[in-house]
């Protein structure tokens, strides 16, 4: 494999480090990565969240678009893709001070398209928060 857990961690250190919408998870951390799975934790902020005090869904789809886009990186071919399709189930909340883990998992890597979920789980209880499906397409 061409790309190591410290070349992805660079990777996602320039991705926050821009001064474009990604910016908004730069307190995520990477916390592990294997070969088409990787997992990240961040504390939920008050910038992390809606009206409500809750972790913006907007945000949650975010988080589900970034980390399965890293677990593709982490992966043989280590292509990124374009999104193709992304839906989300929302089921609780995460409320501010609350840590939250995201899992994303390759579940498939076909010669053009790639399939992962995402979940987003409360890290104190393992409750889960939402879970995301993301279809991306590589090319050639």
């Amino acid at each position: 494999m061409g790309v190591t857990v410290e070349s992805l961690r660079e990777a996602m250190k320039y991705m926050v480090e821009s001064q474009g919408f990604d910016r908004v998870l730069r307190k995520m951390k990477l916390l592990s990565a294997t070969p088409g799975k990787v997992v990240c934790e961040m504390k939920v902020e008050e910038e992390h969240t809606n009206r409500g005090g809750t972790l913006h869904g907007g945000l949650t789809a975010t988080l589900v678009d970034v980390v399965s886009t890293t677990a593709l990186l982490y992966t043989e071919r280590a292509l990124p893709g374009v999104s193709v399709d992304m839906n989300i189930t929302y089921t609780s909340a995460a409320k501010i001070g609350e840590e939250i883990l995201i899992t994303a998992q390759i579940l498939k890597q076909g010669r053009n398209i790639a399939f992962a979920t995402v979940d987003l789980t409360n890290k104190a209880t393992g409750k889960l928060i939402a879970q995301g499906r993301h279809t991306k397409y590589l090319g050639n």
